[in-house]
């Protein structure tokens, strides 16, 4: 067995110049090579828009009035469901631009001078409405896996965690929509 291992690092080393053990020597030498690479699997995406902190005062819908908006203030949409994972967030996020093709962020903001007029409709059940800016999000579902040798020496996937995040995207997409309460 040693005699085997010494002729694999000979090889190694009259192709490549040196070697480099990412794994313990008992893993490798029983087959998995790949003991302790870790990545994230990105599924189940969807599109959502959230509320920012920009918003009118809430109105009677019974008026048959408009509600505008103007102000110059900074809108803001931060990520959540990353509580826990702090330090992995970059490339979590990382992960989901290159496997699920999308540019997300720990926030979205923006300033700028918002005017905007809307007439809303009596809303059954309801008696109070405002309009609200959201901001394009995509919710996502993170799997952290990691490779562990079996038993047998074989390699393994494990998963450490499942997550839910919801992250705003990075451009400017938003839209203003009616709320009612």
């Amino acid at each position: 067995m040693n005699r085997i291992i010494g002729t694999g690092i000979a090889s190694a080393l009259l192709i490549g110049g040196t070697v480099a053990s990412a794994a313990p020597a008992s893993a490798a030498a029983q087959g998995c090579a790949d003991v302790g690479m870790k990545g994230y699997k990105i599924s189940n995406v969807s599109t959502l828009y959230k509320g920012t902190n920009i918003y009118s005062d809430w109105v009677d819908d019974t008026i048959k009035h408009s509600i505008s908006y103007t102000k110059t203030k900074t809108g803001t949409v931060h990520a959540s469901g990353t509580v826990g994972v702090e330090a992995e967030v970059g490339a979590i996020f990382a992960k989901a631009k290159t496997s699920a093709s999308i540019t997300v962020g720990k926030q979205w903001s923006k300033t700028q001078s918002w005017n905007y007029t809307f007439w809303p409709k009596n809303k059954a059940g309801k008696t109070k409405v405002r309009a609200i800016l959201t901001h394009e999000s995509k919710k996502f579902k993170v799997r952290k896996w990691v490779i562990v040798a079996s038993s047998g020496g074989a390699c393994k996937t494990s998963w450490k965690w499942t997550k839910w995040i919801t992250a705003p995207v990075k451009k400017d997409s938003n839209v203003w929509r009616l709320q009612y309460k």
